[in-house]
């Protein structure tokens, strides 16, 4: 199998996620996916079985990452893969000498709130009526190098 066909499979599958994970509408097409596994600052982190069950995006660009999507299928849901695969952020995180994680949650989204708060992330910032369908804030978290998941 070519790279190509690999990233075509590969963003098929981080969109079933997506779209099982937000309940059968995903905020990215499978070609958004497709375009962004092809960027040199973008990376995914994979929670597997004998397919991706969960998964993190991200961008980093020098010392800071942003996280762009966070996904888990249903079925697999309050079993610890957000929290591994924040794990396995913070140690490329220490590796790379990253300075700083972003994230935006939706202001009404108070599972992933919490789960980032316990990732020690603090909110530093609102992006009024940010979301559609429905429209809704933003909050703006960041985890900065030293904090308690950090390279201390």
């Amino acid at each position: 199998m070519n790279n190509e066909t690999q990233l075509k499979q590969l963003s098929q599958q981080l969109w079933k996620i997506n779209t099982a994970a937000h309940g059968g509408t995903s905020p990215w097409k499978v070609t958004e996916f497709y375009t962004d596994l092809q960027q040199k600052h973008s990376h995914y982190l994979l929670e597997e079985k004998s397919v991706p069950i969960a998964f993190l995006g991200f961008h980093q660009v020098l010392d800071e990452i942003e996280i762009t999507n966070i996904a888990t299928l249903p079925d697999y849901k309050r079993q610890g893969m957000a929290e591994r695969l924040f794990g396995r952020l913070f140690e490329h995180a220490c590796q790379e000498k990253v300075a700083q994680i972003f994230l935006e949650v939706r202001a009404s989204n108070l599972a992933a709130y919490r789960l980032y708060a316990k990732m020690n992330f603090e909110v530093i910032s609102e992006r009024k009526n940010y979301y559609y369908s429905p429209v809704e804030d933003a909050l703006i978290m960041r985890w900065k190098a030293g904090s308690a998941h950090g390279n201390e």
